[in-house]
């Protein structure tokens, strides 16, 4: 039986946990133990700029630990997808607070590098951000239904269609039904109660590299995931 490695893991509650711990026992065919760091749920990338910095430092003190990784994951929310920086076709319908935004992965990768070194092989603890596009729901959705919801493109970019940001960005009080809509369309048609045994279904079901051709996004978090050595995972 395969050691059991130990995961910081920088998220906004205990249901994206769950789907983060399945991930990395999928992509790396390792038990791991999640050391939960809790930023306030909705916080975005406020909360985590000032979490992560504690993060980094107990890495930065701690030294060279084998047996354990971490993982900071946040939700994109409009802002520019890395690497190439694309913004919505329709980039003036947003808000003024989206159009403002940077690239969250780099502004994360940034802050780690500063204080880990820029050579990510180096670091006490190998690390991974994740930033789903638009939210981790478009992960969960691809999943559950690729043959309805075929890439992560095509997927909306809101949270809610009751949203004023929705309405606004598709000139309607009646927009169409945006990503935690669809997680409850998908929650109903396959008969599943909560948001955690949803999640769990996901885990589940989740074969990464499928996932990977319909999500650039995923893709990314796999690769950084796979990038640690061998002997490291």
């Amino acid at each position: 039986m395969s050691e059991v490695q130990y995961l910081y893991l920088l998220s906004e509650d205990d249901n994206d946990d769950l789907f983060y711990q399945g991930c990395l026992q999928k992509i790396t065919g390792q038990p791991f133990e999640i050391i939960p760091l809790r930023i306030r749920k909705g916080g975005g990338i406020g909360a985590v700029r000032k979490s992560l910095p504690i993060l980094l430092q107990q890495i930065q003190y701690s030294g060279v630990q084998e047996q354990s990784r971490f993982v900071v994951a946040l939700d994109n929310d409009r802002s520019p997808i890395h690497p190439d920086h694309l913004r919505p076709a329709d980039f003036s319908q947003l808000p003024k607070a989206d159009q403002k935004k940077a690239c969250r992965h780099c502004e994360l990768e940034q802050v780690a590098m500063a204080k880990l070194g820029a050579a990510r092989k180096q670091w006490p603890i190998q690390g991974a951000i994740a930033v789903p596009v638009q939210m981790l729901e478009a992960w969960l959705l691809l999943i559950t239904a690729p043959e309805t919801y075929s890439n992560e493109t095509g997927l909306p970019l809101f949270s809610e269609k009751s949203s004023s940001s929705a309405k606004h960005y598709h000139s309607s009080q009646k927009p169409p039904e945006q990503l935690k809509d669809l997680k409850r369309k998908e929650k109903k048609r396959l008969g599943i109660g909560s948001d955690r045994d949803f999640c769990q279904y996901c885990v589940d079901q989740l074969d990464p590299e499928s996932l990977a051709t319909l999500s650039p996004s995923f893709q990314m978090f796999m690769d950084e995931i796979k990038s640690w050595t061998p002997q490291e995972i």
